[in-house]
């Protein structure tokens, strides 16, 4: 999980209320092959979610349930008045069938069964989720785009023909074992990427294969690590368009991927994410990581805290999406997205949405940090 990067995969979030029964489908409408999710919540209420084998892209669906009834909607909050698709189900235990119909009033037949995900884990590890994207997964078809040159390397870009997703592979200039080492590493970060892309959707809007607009750098690059950037810039429904980054450093030599913890250390109790030790991260960030990364760069950038304003201004403000960049407050430079560039690492605070606006990145150079790279980080600045 990288901390500062919140997008993606911006599927739309349902009521906070808990799930009862989800179902993964596969099966038939009229003569083309799909594949459902179906998940029951209280108050009879369900969430479904449905792709096409031929495109891949997320259909997401909402309705209630009546014991072994289910009607679900897109295009509306499960009404009759208004709708684009419905589909009328019946269950008998795990399989469904029934009618599917559009507003113009046609009808195709579907029958729906549990899908038998061992079949779509050959080529996968068996460590993956058991959900529709390991379904995606094995349909994904990616082919070269076009060939640039990084500091005399060879960089590969590819495409995946369902939808626009960019994103390079090491070229022939770099060794069979790195390549071999790499390549399926970048290969994953490119797949989850596709599988981000293709669930941009909601209940409301068809999924276009380009609500995220993606933009990988490469950022830093030796014989012994890769450095690159992705920018997301995305709206997958929902009041407001978002955007986000992710830095990333990769080990040409071991594969491993370093995360900002892991290059910097402000103290010796520098903890490294997971959803296990949280607390203690969090207690690190907070009590030393903010304090000191924002002393670096306002050694530099001399920050002011901004005048305050009458309360009717910031409130008009905040609705028409400002707001103050105070760069003075310690909590936006916590987990901030971070990029490993050729002259230093950039930074990038993250603030509240209302004030996105304000988000832009700070160089810190290698010299104004070099004492406080990690003692387990095995490179020099």
């Amino acid at each position: 999980m990288n901390i500062a990067f919140k997008i993606l995969f911006f599927l739309l979030i349902s009521w906070q209320i808990p799930a009862q029964n989800t179902y993964f489908l596969e099966g038939k409408l009229g003569k083309s092959i799909i594949y459902m999710e179906i998940t029951e919540y209280d108050n009879n209420y369900i969430e479904g979610n449905y792709f096409y084998q031929t495109s891949l892209k997320d259909i997401r669906l909402n309705g209630k349930y009546n014991e072994d009834s289910y009607t679900l909607y897109f295009g509306n909050d499960y009404g009759e008045d208004f709708f684009e698709e419905k589909f009328e189900l019946v269950k008998k235990e795990s399989n469904f069938k029934g009618k599917w119909k559009n507003k113009a009033g046609k009808s195709i037949n579907i029958t729906l069964r549990t899908i038998d995900f061992d079949r779509f884990k050959k080529t996968f590890s068996t460590e993956i989720e058991e959900d529709l994207s390991l379904v995606k997964l094995n349909y994904l078809h990616f082919i070269q785009d076009s060939i640039t040159i990084h500091k005399n390397q060879e960089i590969i870009w590819f495409k995946e023909t369902h939808c626009e997703v960019p994103f390079f592979r090491l070229g022939n200039t770099f060794s069979e074992e790195i390549k071999n080492k790499i390549n399926p590493i970048l290969t994953s970060k490119h797949n989850k990427l596709v599988l981000n892309q293709l669930g941009c959707s909601s209940p409301f809007n068809y999924n276009t294969g380009t609500g995220i607009e993606y933009t990988t750098t490469l950022s830093y690059l030796t014989e012994d690590l890769l450095g690159f950037h992705i920018f997301s810039s995305y709206f997958c429904g929902g009041a407001h368009p978002d955007f986000g980054g992710e830095g990333n450093l990769i080990d040409l030599q071991t594969g491993k991927e370093f995360t900002l913890d892991e290059i910097i250390a402000f103290d010796t109790s520098v903890t490294v994410y997971s959803e296990k030790n949280f607390s203690r991260f969090a207690a690190y960030r907070n009590t030393y990581f903010a304090p000191k990364l924002f002393e670096i760069i306002n050694l530099k950038e001399n920050f002011e805290t901004p005048k305050e304003e009458k309360e009717e201004e910031k409130e008009e403000e905040n609705e028409e999406g400002e707001g103050f960049c105070n760069y003075t407050a310690i909590t936006i430079w916590e987990f901030p997205e971070w990029n490993f560039t050729e002259k230093g690492i950039e930074f990038t605070p993250t603030f509240a949405r209302f004030a996105r606006n304000c988000q832009q990145p700070f160089l810190v150079e290698f010299e104004k940090i070099k004492t406080y790279k990690n003692p387990k980080f095995p490179y020099d600045f």
